[in-house]
């Protein structure tokens, strides 16, 4: 009796992960999105908390204007906060701390 071997390739899922999320949204919203997204994959285990933190100082750094208030400075934007939720607020927020928005 002759066994046929397979193996299977296994492929880095958290490199095919990483190009599946925008890192330069165009409207606040669409951030929003990307934040539901990246959360869910956190919360899931899909994506690393090293990688997840990245992603949100990553629009934090270079997405200010979209992800804070104006009103409320080193708050998140009212739109962000209904879009994304109680709960992931909070979690972006953790991932937040420490950060300094740069005064320009």
């Amino acid at each position: 009796m002759v066994q046929n071997k397979t193996q299977k390739t296994r492929t880095d899922t958290r490199t095919a992960e990483r190009y599946s999320l925008l890192r330069n949204p165009t409207t606040v919203k669409m951030l929003a999105k990307q934040i539901i997204a990246a959360s869910d994959d956190y919360i899931s285990m899909t994506m690393g908390e090293k990688e997840y933190r990245e992603l949100i100082l990553h629009y934090a750094r270079y997405h200010g204007k979209k992800l804070f208030s104006y009103s409320k400075p080193g708050e998140l934007n009212p739109t962000i906060q209904n879009r994304i939720g109680k709960k992931r607020v909070q979690l972006v927020e953790l991932m937040l701390n420490g950060f300094q928005t740069a005064i320009v």
